[in-house]
């Protein structure tokens, strides 16, 4: 069973290929490094809230939209 940080990761990298998005290019709109990106939608590593929040701007979509599993 993935844990929560693996689904957390998934969903990033759904809502990024969905926008036509790089790792690269969501990485520098939500000013985070492109290989931590990488780390969080792998499921390695287990973003701060602060981190998700950039994140989910920068996918112009709500936290809420985020943690849901389609």
């Amino acid at each position: 069973m993935a844990t929560v940080r693996e689904k957390l990761g998934k969903r990033i990298k759904e809502l990024r290929i969905k926008q036509s998005l790089t790792q690269e290019k969501l990485a520098e709109f939500a000013k985070i490094d492109y290989s931590y990106l990488n780390l969080i939608e792998s499921g390695k590593r287990n973003p701060s809230i602060k981190v998700i929040t950039k994140i989910a701007r920068a996918l112009r979509v709500s936290l809420a939209e985020l943690f849901t599993v389609k």
